[in-house]
């Protein structure tokens, strides 16, 4: 008969344990699914506008060139509370401006996808979940890499979310967006703003 030691005990009892937490671990994590509601039931009731100003040009870093951007406020009604569930630890939101740019390459005329965030907010509560900005300004630029945006085609605004689990892997959706493309003004601001 064999006696084991006590570092063997510890050694069996511990990787016992371990087994029972990562397997805990992985079903919270697989009910992140089960628990997501569709886009289309967050999405419901949530309405996003928004209303272009002039264009500036501004320079963009200390000693950066002018760049164009484009001055806009927006308007967000949502209620992103249905999102949070026992493991959701919080939310990360944020807008972004979807639009085409019509570029002349040299190869000839292309045409350019371009997505630009223009602001964002971390969401930790339920509490916090229901947004109601009016007028509201963009923490980011709207700019784009050509500097200009005389070619620039009609932008679509989503609202956009990642639910960051307790556990679990990240999952995105969107939660509204603009009825209608926003066509950029044609107007330019006469002064720099630097």
């Amino acid at each position: 008969m064999t006696m084991h030691s006590v570092y063997q005990r510890i050694n069996n009892l511990s990787a016992f344990l371990s087994t029972c937490l990562f397997t805990l671990a992985a079903l919270i994590a697989a009910t992140t699914f089960i628990l997501q509601p569709t886009s289309e039931a967050v999405s419901t009731g949530n309405s996003l506008s928004v209303d272009h100003g002039l264009i500036e040009l501004k320079r963009v870093g200390y000693y950066g060139r002018g760049h164009e951007t484009v001055d806009l406020k927006f308007n967000i009604t949502a209620d992103l509370s249905p999102i949070f569930h026992w493991n959701a630890k919080q939310l990360f939101v944020y807008i972004t401006a979807d639009y085409e740019h019509d570029s002349q390459a040299k190869g000839g005329r292309k045409i350019i996808d371009n997505r630009v965030v223009i602001w964002d907010r971390i969401i930790r509560d339920k509490e916090s979940a229901k947004l109601n900005l009016v007028n509201q300004r963009p923490k980011y630029p709207l700019r784009d890499y050509s500097k200009s945006w005389s070619n620039a085609l009609p932008a679509t605004y989503t609202i956009h979310y990642d639910v960051m689990p307790y556990v679990g892997i990240l999952t995105s959706g969107t939660a509204g967006q603009t009825t209608n493309p926003v066509k950029f003004p044609n107007k330019k601001a006469k002064s720099k703003t630097w």
